[in-house]
């Protein structure tokens, strides 16, 4: 069996692996613009780990026949369920990226299988505040995702000039 605390301390990991990477790949990275930008997702992942750690493990979960479905999934299958997805970013693979486009994609996806991941969770949260501030985290995310999508423009955009 899982609980919400369980899917939370799941995504606590996904925002700390994203953080430790983030800051790591910026300390690495002598591109100024890029490290700047991987130093502020750093920043932004803490944030997130911190307010998944603030959520109680009395939250109201919807009282629906899915909950209590995958309720008697168990923790395995929910692993088996993440495996295929991202979430850890290796900053080893992303510096080993053929370049920084290879990093920015790597990075992006990260992202994306993050607020498929915090979308999942959602649908079991019975609590409007916490709803809303759920949804400012997958806002956040997608932010992130704009923030890369445009610096992978800008090197595309350098890559053909060059």
């Amino acid at each position: 069996m899982f609980t919400l605390t369980d899917i939370c301390n799941i995504a606590i990991q996904i925002e700390r692996n994203g953080e430790m990477t983030y800051r790591s790949a910026s300390r690495k990275i002598s591109d100024e613009q890029l490290a700047q930008m991987l130093a502020w997702m750093a920043d932004e992942e803490a944030r997130h780990a911190q307010w998944f750690r603030t959520l109680n493990a009395d939250i109201n979960l919807k009282p629906s026949s899915e909950h209590v479905r995958i309720e008697t999934m168990g923790s395995s299958l929910l692993q088996e369920m993440m495996k295929n997805q991202t979430f850890s970013l290796d900053d080893t693979a992303l510096l080993a990226a053929d370049d920084i486009l290879g990093l920015l994609s790597q990075s992006i996806e990260f992202e994306q299988d993050t607020i498929l991941f915090y979308e999942m969770l959602r649908s079991f949260i019975d609590d409007d505040d916490t709803i809303d501030q759920l949804n400012a985290v997958i806002a956040e995310e997608h932010g992130h995702i704009e923030q890369l999508e445009r610096l992978r423009t800008i090197y595309r955009s350098k890559r053909k000039e060059g």
